[in-house]
């Protein structure tokens, strides 16, 4: 890749000003596929990552199309104070920075902000736990949003703010002043916004010419592209993996492909991965996140010595402009929730959207049956009472369909002890089809009263509550989960390796 690379820079906490001794050094860059490579039935790349670690790099269309749709990212790479690689193609990119510019900066960055304070707030509800590395970026996105719609410069060096946003990351602030500085920094974006002078579009006319002149200059032959790279297996621990079983299912179209090479990197083994989130619940919008959920087996010398593993693995990162969010729980603690009433785990272990698999996820799967309960339906009155508060809040499409998914996934738990996510199978009101298909174009879309009155929607939540709690009320499920036992069993011989 290096004889087609333009441009590469270091990003992240080193070109944020925020980095510690032990953070990492992230790499982005920009690549030159030759002209000829285009003119085969096999293109070349859109992206590549290695070959070091934690780099990653765009084909240079690739990076403008993603720049020209105001891509945070992207405008970083592009801006970094620390540039490592730089051609005299890669000059005449960066020379095309003020193309890219335009007052879409205030919706990706906005979005973004709202995007990762409904996460906090949803993992917050749920768990307890607040995430303040997420915190501390999406202040400091907030930041930068304002300062290139003020400035026209895409702020990276953050360094004159270290002090407040590691406060963030150490979790200094108190949950309501951490939420009283995220308004005060919406509310600079906006007014921001109304004072920028930044053009409404961005000039695509100037990227097109760009990117002409440099395919019409490359070489009639050239050295073949760049081509993907494929991850090496993590190295494994000594301790029992599972199984090999065959290859995961074919993935629906609206997923990548690649959305199993996402996990690979994991640092144990996996006993599966499966996709989550929106995708599974059969509303994604085009920006919508890909979300992993996951389970790995830590050796047995990280549970009995004194250096114990982590419970919980959480990466995440953007691929193809999709951000990406991975979190996957140690075997012991997936089975403690399992037996809990959390239809979260139960949906993550029950997803049809495999990824990654093994012989101890069939196993697993076998034994969800058994967990069930008529307290599940606590789960799920909680997190749509929890999702239709948001929705009052912000008037957002998203909060609204996760409150009807949820509230008809434990409807129909309650009724046939089966685990269904998908709220298009499930639907039982004639307006949400047209929801879902509204919400396609962006994931903080609001729900407009053409598409279903406010009262009716109001209506219908309240009655899908009260027909949920009837449900639990008359549910055939038995009191506690009979898999103790049995998962037990399988946790102790999986720990020996037999």
């Amino acid at each position: 890749m290096a004889s087609h690379t333009i441009y590469t820079a270091i990003v992240g906490s080193r070109a944020y000003g925020l980095a510690g001794p032990a953070s990492d050094t992230d790499r982005r860059g920009v690549f030159q596929a030759p002209t000829p490579e285009f003119w085969r039935l096999d293109k070349p790349p859109t992206h590549v990552e290695g070959p070091r670690p934690e780099e990653f790099s765009w084909e240079v269309e690739r990076a403008c199309t993603l720049a020209l749709a105001a891509n945070p990212t992207v405008w970083e790479c592009l801006s970094s104070p620390l540039v490592e690689r730089l051609t005299d193609a890669g000059r005449a990119l960066l020379d095309l920075r003020p193309a890219f510019l335009s007052r879409r900066a205030a919706r990706t960055y906005g979005d973004y902000a709202r995007d990762q304070l409904a996460k906090l707030t949803s993992t917050r509800a749920k768990t307890g736990e607040i995430r303040w590395k997420q915190a501390m970026h999406m202040a400091r996105l907030l930041r930068a949003g304002a300062h290139v719609l003020r400035t026209g410069e895409v702020l990276v060096d953050v360094s004159t703010h270290r002090d407040e946003l590691l406060a963030i990351r150490r979790g200094d602030l108190s949950w309501d002043e951490f939420q009283s500085l995220a308004a005060s920094l919406s509310a600079d974006l906006e007014r921001a916004e109304s004072e920028t002078r930044l053009p409404d579009e961005p000039d695509r006319g100037a990227v097109e010419r760009f990117l002409m002149d440099l395919r019409s200059s490359s070489p009639a032959t050239h050295a073949p592209a760049p081509t993907p790279a494929t991850h090496a297996p993590a190295p494994t621990p000594a301790t029992h993996a599972p199984a090999p079983t065959p290859a995961p299912p074919p993935l629906r179209a609206d997923i990548p492909a690649w959305a199993g090479e996402v996990a690979d990197p994991h640092p144990y083994p996996l006993v599966f991965a499966t996709v989550s989130g929106a995708h599974l619940y059969g509303f994604a919008s085009v920006d919508s996140d890909l979300d992993l959920r996951a389970c790995h087996i830590l050796p047995l010398d990280e549970v009995v010595g004194l250096t114990v593993g982590p419970e919980t693995v959480q990466s995440g990162g953007v691929r193809e402009g999709m951000e990406l969010d991975v979190v996957s729980q140690e075997l012991a603690k997936f089975v403690r929730l399992l037996l809990k009433p959390n239809g979260y785990v139960l949906e993550q272990l029950l997803s049809p959207l495999v990824v990654r698999t093994s012989a101890l996820h069939e196993e697993l799967k076998s034994l969800a049956p058994a967990c069930l309960t008529p307290e599940h339906a606590r789960h799920y009155l909680g997190f749509a009472a929890g999702q239709w508060q948001l929705y009052q809040q912000t008037g957002e499409l998203k909060p609204a369909l996760y409150t009807l998914r949820v509230l008809h996934t434990g409807i129909h738990l309650m009724r046939t002890g089966e685990v269904e996510a998908d709220l298009r199978v499930l639907n039982t009101l004639p307006y949400v089809p047209a929801l879902i298909e509204a919400k396609k174009s962006g994931e903080h879309d609001r729900l407009t009263p053409d598409l279903v009155p406010a009262g009716t929607l109001s209506a219908d939540v309240e009655r899908l509550t009260a027909t949920l709690e009837a449900a639990r009320d008359a549910s055939k499920l038995p009191p506690a989960p009979s898999a103790t036992e049995a998962l037990n069993a399988l946790l102790i011989r999986t720990r020996l390796g037999r």
